[in-house]
């Protein structure tokens, strides 16, 4: 479907939509459209825990797990 097939039926989609569907298009367009200049900076204690982390982990002090093994723990399929 070329774009401006798109927007034709996304127009047809909104010219017959409920109060809902035109509620949820509006909040996906805008967060969509709005600035995404979210700046974040880790603190002092975030840098030693990430530190502290990164040090049990090469030490082998903390388990690491492979994708098969996470998936096995969170379904329940392998106890720690």
């Amino acid at each position: 479907m070329q774009t401006t097939q798109i927007r034709q039926k996304l127009h047809q989609y909104i010219d017959n939509s409920d109060e809902k569907l035109l509620k949820l298009m509006f909040a996906l367009a805008k967060e969509y459209n709005e600035d995404d200049d979210f700046d974040y900076e880790f603190t002092t204690e975030d840098i030693k825990e990430f530190d502290e982390r990164r040090a049990k982990r090469l030490s082998g002090e903390s388990k690491t797990y492979n994708w098969e093994e996470a998936k096995d723990i969170i379904t329940g399929k392998k106890m720690l």
